[in-house]
């Protein structure tokens, strides 16, 4: 009984006239009445029958959403609640800009909290035609306006985007331009990230420049800009009519390495996790390169209750179904948003593993985040509605692998804090 501790009320029909008296039964009496205490009785019932119906007898809010190759609108529901969606968010799929290009078309936002996907409706388990064409004429950006012009280099944090920025995990294949890919010894993977915060300084983590991971991994080699699937060059992206492709990435070798001065990398809280790249040569802006605008000194909105972050990058990833593996990088370039972490509370949580956060350190995440998008040294990105504009608010340090994992949050480097060393020591 979906009612409960609602009054039992017999179903019945009568029409209410003057000068007639009415009788109502229940299961052991008959009771007979005046016609007007009889209809006031009648609409007091049926008020309380209304305020008794549960919340689980009301119909949810059916959110309407376009499927590509399909007439029949769909509807939008957390990926997890799609079966049709489940087979084909594969690895293998990641092989076709055609599949790729479909995927992102199917984000749509259940709320302002949540992205979901458009799911076929009525129960129907699979799209008719999970692709879209690849044989389309290459997007001409002068047409758009959105090429860079010669006073543009000045412009930070502009993510130029002609496509439509939507939730998700995929970015755009113009979504934060200023994502950098370091490259080390023979490896083609990438072993860390960063952010280009000029024509020639990028900044990451200290712990990608120096120490043992570096040790391991080998010297570094190149500096990648431009990069979205490192699978492809150029990259390509079906979007409307068009297939929007990239200038092609660049490698760029690194002239100068420089770890923050007061960072140890023996020690095990990693302060000062912070360093800069400069690159052998500056490098030329264009949609898929630009740089991110350093954050103000103090800024409390930056690391106030409630901010929401994004990160970006190759990370490890459960997004996919199958074939990555637990340690696996995504091909692709991803991303997701995080909220800020009591920096008090996270100092707690990490108490326990001997970790000792100072004021140089943020903490976001671990509100059940679904990605590791963000590899180390990755920018934390908050972005400025006020301005239009994108700041470099944190940069991945430590924790990131529990970033999916409920109350464990990841910690990053309090860029705010360091920006009068950035600044003098990139002359930016």
């Amino acid at each position: 009984n979906l009612f409960t501790n609602c009054p039992r009320v017999d179903k019945r029909s009568a029409s209410f006239s003057a000068g007639h008296r009415y009788q109502f039964r229940s299961d052991r009496r008959t009771v007979t009445m005046h016609p007007t205490v009889a209809l006031l009785i009648a609409v007091l019932v049926a008020f309380r029958v209304t305020q008794c119906t549960p919340t689980t007898a009301r119909s949810k809010v059916v959110l309407s959403c376009v499927i590509p190759n399909e007439v029949q609108a769909g509807i939008c529901v957390p990926s997890g609640d799609c079966p049709a969606f489940q087979r084909i968010n594969d690895i293998g799929g990641l092989n076709s800009v055609g599949r790729i290009s479909f995927i992102r078309e199917l984000y749509c936002d259940i709320d302002a909290e949540q992205y979901g996907v458009c799911c076929p409706r009525n129960s129907v388990v699979s799209y008719r035609h999970p692709t879209l064409n690849e044989t389309l004429p290459k997007r001409d950006r002068n047409m758009f306006g959105t090429r860079f012009g010669e006073n543009d280099e000045f412009q930070c944090g502009e993510s130029n985007t002609i496509n439509k920025v939507k939730g998700g995990i995929i970015a755009a294949i113009d979504e934060f331009p200023w994502m950098a890919m370091l490259l080390y010894g023979t490896s083609s993977a990438p072993g860390c990230g960063g952010a280009l915060i000029s024509s020639s300084f990028v900044i990451t983590a200290a712990h990608c420049l120096v120490g043992k991971n570096v040790q391991d991994r080998g010297n570094l080699k190149f500096v990648r800009l431009g990069e979205y699937d490192i699978n492809r060059d150029p990259d390509c992206m079906v979007d409307g009519n068009y297939e929007d492709c990239t200038d092609g990435k660049q490698d760029v070798k690194p002239k100068r390495i420089i770890a923050h001065p007061e960072y140890s990398s023996s020690e095990i809280s990693q302060h000062h996790d912070l360093g800069l790249i400069q690159l052998e040569r500056s490098v030329s802006f264009n949609d898929f390169i630009r740089h991110i605008c350093l954050p103000p000194m103090a800024e409390p909105t930056l690391t106030s209750p409630g901010t929401k972050y994004n990160v970006c990058g190759w990370g490890r990833t459960n997004f996919f179904r199958g074939g990555l593996g637990e340690d696996a990088l995504s091909p692709i370039k991803l991303k997701t948003t995080l909220p800020h972490f009591d920096h008090h509370e996270c100092r707690e949580i990490y108490r326990a593993q001997k970790l000792s956060l100072g004021s140089g350190q943020l903490c976001a995440g671990g509100r059940k985040a679904d990605t590791c998008a963000g590899d180390s040294g990755s920018p934390l990105m908050f972005f400025d509605r006020k301005a239009g504009t994108w700041l470099l608010t944190g940069v991945v340090s430590m924790g990131v692998q529990s970033c999916g994992t409920e109350g464990k949050p990841g910690i990053y480097t309090n860029v705010a804090q360091y920006a009068t060393w950035i600044k003098k020591t990139a002359n930016v």
